[in-house]
């Protein structure tokens, strides 16, 4: 059959219901087309499905049932087609494996055809009736490569349900019961006028799986007993970042193992974020739900073969990297080109003052947590849109930390991260003691025995506000495990770079995050250029309906935030403009007795502070709003320090 052949008799809901119908039939096409050469790697199935269900077109794209959308995959078919949308916490050793089993007819003799059949992108292959098949040795070995994602750690309810609402869609799902032949191997009739009909065998017994180092054990029928991450994260030790969320039922979505063929077996790196189109494997035979701890499962304490109960495998067809990843905003970079992000921002905040109102709605929200501070809400918001643009001298440009000082004893930090939680996509507020410091896993730890990256709390998603609690910091000496974790943190918070220990040594992993730390002194964290003494004002209108108004806007703001740090670029600075800081500087600097480094900084703010307006070039006004905001948050330090 040809492609176009193939094309009129597979409809889209069956493409994405049996996408392993479509890549047997493309690859037999293939091999009878060339039986005097080798059998493929590749034979045209990603572009085939990209094009038959049209996903150059994203609309089309996020039309495609989503894990992370979903409170239980139970009810998707296996060997479906999926999305998944994920952090890479780990990634394994390439991984060998049958690409390809020939099979004959035992009672033809030795003259029957051969017949090739592809593993790929399934766990284990079905018998077909009549057939034997067989190893082709080295002839028949393939490479792919093998990740581990877990769902973005710190996701706010919101952006889970602005993706969910993006993604939703009614399932043209068959019923579980009826798919079970959907990922076995599909008997071709010989061709006949170059069509070859596509017949689903009847189903078979499992022959066995595709890599040596997957062992079946004890068979259970059907997918129904895929259990929750929090019912069996305790138990198996799912690799959260943020175990706590497993614990109080905040993560929405499953881990997943994720297999990578052809050119993107080696285009992951830690800690990126990505999202995967590819065929979902949950094997019943290969499971065993009445034995969960690693050590028990029977395959000694690899952890890269957990149950496909716990952790589905995903074989990827499409990989899309998703650099500050923003729900309302989901497109690739690739797709999301600069033109389409202004006919966004026209559509959305191209209105007399939409930037305005929207800007104003989140000071609104962070002011009110902030018990009235405006000054901390505005160096809040300006954090909240930095970036680093590029690199100088070995410093990166646009990033910095924010030290809010002076914080009251009776004011949770927890409500600075809620209230920030309502305007980014994904945040974590960790606390920072002796205690936390010795006790808690900071640094991702690489556990040779298991052969996996352990998870720490530090391994977030780009683009996730980090705050870090020093309120209850107290003097006492440090574990050396402490000094390590303390290293780390700081690392990352001045250098933005996850540190991993790797027993022997330390690998650092660029990681961007936002951060700020709230202490009631200076912070223990050292070179910090920004620091604000926090100061409470009496806010008495907290419920009144001017704020209500404003609330209604957050979504607005949220817009603007995924909007201005889309893609990072360098500030325009007009000669004046710069002679003007130049001047400014000297100045602030013999009253204030500041060090230079803090030059940096303000042109990190000034940054900023235009991108809070959707602007991209530095005027007087702008400039005159952070020098003013400089000199009170320098005149408080003073008072601070002299108090």
């Amino acid at each position: 059959m040809t492609t176009l052949g193939l094309q009129q008799t597979q409809s889209r809901e069956a493409v994405i219901r049996t996408p392993l119908q479509a890549v047997d039939a493309l690859f037999a096409q293939r091999v009878s087309a060339q039986s005097d050469c080798p059998p493929p790697a590749e034979w045209g199935e990603k572009s085939f499905i990209m094009e038959r269900l049209g996903l150059e077109d994203e609309e089309q794209f996020s039309n495609i049932p989503c894990l992370n959308d979903l409170d239980l995959i139970a009810g998707i078919p296996p060997h479906s087609l999926v999305r998944y949308r994920g952090l890479v916490q780990d990634i394994f050793e390439p991984e060998i494996y049958a690409s390809v089993l020939k099979g004959r007819m035992p009672l033809a003799g030795q003259d029957a055809p051969v017949k090739f059949m592809t593993t790929k992108y399934r766990e284990c292959v079905e018998e077909v009736a009549g057939i034997e098949m067989e190893d082709m040795g080295r002839e028949g070995l393939g490479q792919r490569g093998t990740c581990y994602c877990v769902p973005l750690p710190g996701e706010s309810a919101w952006s889970r349900a602005a993706a969910a609402a993006m993604g939703r869609q009614e399932l043209h799902c068959a019923p579980v019961a009826s798919v079970n032949a959907a990922g076995a191997a599909q008997k071709r009739g010989r061709p006949e006028d170059d069509d070859v009909e596509m017949a689903t065998e009847e189903p078979a017994k499992p022959r066995k799986p595709c890599t040596e180092s997957t062992r079946a054990v004890s068979k259970t029928g059907g997918n129904n007993g895929v259990r929750s991450a929090a019912d069996k994260a305790a138990d198996f030790g799912l690799n959260f970042p943020l175990p706590w969320e497993a614990e109080h039922g905040r993560v929405a979505s499953t881990p997943c193992i994720v297999k990578l063929y052809d050119s993107d077996a080696e285009s992951l790196r830690l800690c990126d974020t990505i999202e995967i189109l590819g065929v979902l494997c949950i094997n019943p035979e290969l499971t065993n739900f009445e034995v969960s701890r690693l050590d028990e499962i029977g395959l000694g304490s690899d952890a890269r073969q957990p149950s496909s109960a716990l952790v589905p495998r995903i074989h990827a067809i499409r990989v899309r990297q998703l650099p500050f990843y923003h729900p309302l905003l989901p497109f690739s970079p690739d797709w999301l080109s600069e033109a389409r992000l202004v006919s966004v921002y026209q559509r959305n905040l191209g209105a007399p003052e939409a930037v305005e109102a929207a800007r104003n709605a989140a000071i609104a929200q962070l002011t009110r947590h902030l018990g009235g501070d405006a000054l901390a809400a505005e160096y809040l918001l300006m954090l909240l849109v930095s970036r680093c643009f590029g690199c100088h001298g070995g410093q990166s440009l646009g990033n910095w930390a924010l030290n809010i000082t002076n914080w009251l004893k009776d004011v949770p930090v927890t409500s600075l991260n809620d209230a920030v939680s309502e305007l980014v996509p994904r945040s974590a507020c960790l606390e920072v003691s002796t205690e936390t410091l010795a006790s808690r896993r900071w640094r991702p730890c690489k556990d040779f025995e298991a052969n996996r990256l352990v998870a720490a709390q530090l391994q977030l998603a780009p683009g996730t506000l980090l705050v870090l609690d020093e309120t209850c910091l107290s003097e006492g000496t440090l574990s050396a495990e402490g000094v390590k974790a303390l290293t780390a943190i700081g690392s990352l918070v001045t250098e933005q770079k996850l540190t991993c220990n790797f027993q022997s040594y330390d690998v650092q992993i660029p990681l961007e995050l936002s951060c700020v730390i709230v202490s009631k002194q200076r912070s223990i964290i050292k070179d910090l250029e920004v620091v604000l003494p926090f100061k409470p004002q009496s806010l008495e209108c907290t419920q009144s309906e001017a704020f209500v108004a404003q609330s209604s806007s957050l979504d607005a703001a949220r817009l603007l935030l995924g909007l201005v740090t889309r893609r990072p670029h360098p500030l325009q600075i007009p000669d004046d403009a710069a002679n003007r800081l130049s001047a400014d500087f000297a100045e602030v600097r013999q009253e204030f007795q500041v060090n230079s480094g803090l030059c940096h900084a303000w042109l990190a703010l000034a940054r900023a502070q235009c991108l809070t307006f959707a602007e991209e070039a530095l005027t007087p006004s702008r400039w005159h709003a952070v020098l003013g905001y400089e000199r009170q948050r320098l005149q408080r330090c003073r008072e601070h320090t002299t108090a």
